[in-house]
């Protein structure tokens, strides 16, 4: 079997994978678990001070990191599409989170979510790491969009959103792609941190709540995935020939 051979069927069963997977974590979701509405207290957070006139301080500014690593993203990996988008998501969603921490309300959390599923599906896009990759972003952008609307429009039911929030982590589990471990471990503690904003803000004695860590730990899992990013884009630099423009092996990436 030829090397590039051998390439299309790495991305093969990559691709095969998130099909799979998707349908899975879908059905199964629809089947076992019961409507899941928004919690009309979600919008309460444990801080809630006023820094130099912005409402809700540390929570809106503490979206800078996301500002921070999407530029960064953007300025120094360029290696395909669904790179730049994943820059582009994080961007939107440092702005869609601060506006909706000024005003917590469930038409701004829709600017929070939309920045989030766009950077969250690029991730899934990257992973699959497919010669048709714009295509697969294409794709599991549309299912991310879709869950909003969902959401929107099917009386809050968050099913398909959760869905997606969580199908990243599925995946860098089932592709074994132990670099981003580290994302799942920030992950799991910004998840943390949100269901006890108030438990933590009590015993920091309202030095910093829950949430504003929440948004802190979810930034560090965007840095690891930069770095993997900007890894991947080095590794494909210097295995290819000078002016081949050729993409790193997904055969390398496997494990990775």
């Amino acid at each position: 079997m030829t090397e590039n051979s051998r390439n299309f069927f790495a991305m093969d069963r990559a691709l095969l994978t998130i099909v799979v997977l998707a349908v899975i974590a879908i059905a199964g979701t629809f089947v076992f678990v019961p409507y899941f509405p928004q919690d009309p207290a979600y919008h309460q957070f444990a801080d809630t001070r006023t820094i130099a006139d912005i409402p809700n301080g540390w929570n809106v500014l503490s979206n800078l990191p996301f500002l921070i690593i999407g530029v960064l993203s953007l300025m120094t990996v360029r290696r395909d599409v669904a790179s730049v988008v994943f820059g582009i998501g994080l961007v939107m969603t440092a702005y869609g989170s601060a506006l909706y921490h000024w005003t917590p309300n469930n038409e701004t959390l829709l600017c929070d979510r939309a920045g989030m599923v766009v950077a969250l599906m690029a991730v899934v896009a990257m992973l699959v790491d497919s010669t048709d990759s714009a295509c697969v972003l294409a794709f599991a952008e549309l299912i991310g969009i879709g869950s909003l609307m969902w959401w929107i429009g099917g009386d809050g039911d968050l099913r398909l959103y959760g869905v997606v929030q969580f199908f990243p982590g599925l995946l860098i589990l089932a592709l074994r792609r132990w670099r981003l471990l580290p994302v799942l471990v920030f992950y799991a503690i910004a998840k943390v941190c949100e269901q006890y904003d108030a438990q933590i803000y009590e015993a920091l004695r309202h030095a910093i709540s829950g949430h504003t860590l929440k948004h802190f730990a979810a930034a560090a899992s965007t840095f690891v995935i930069w770095s993997w990013m900007r890894r991947r884009q080095l590794i494909a630099v210097e295995s290819s020939p000078p002016g081949s423009g050729v993409r790193s092996s997904p055969i390398r990436e496997t494990t990775t």
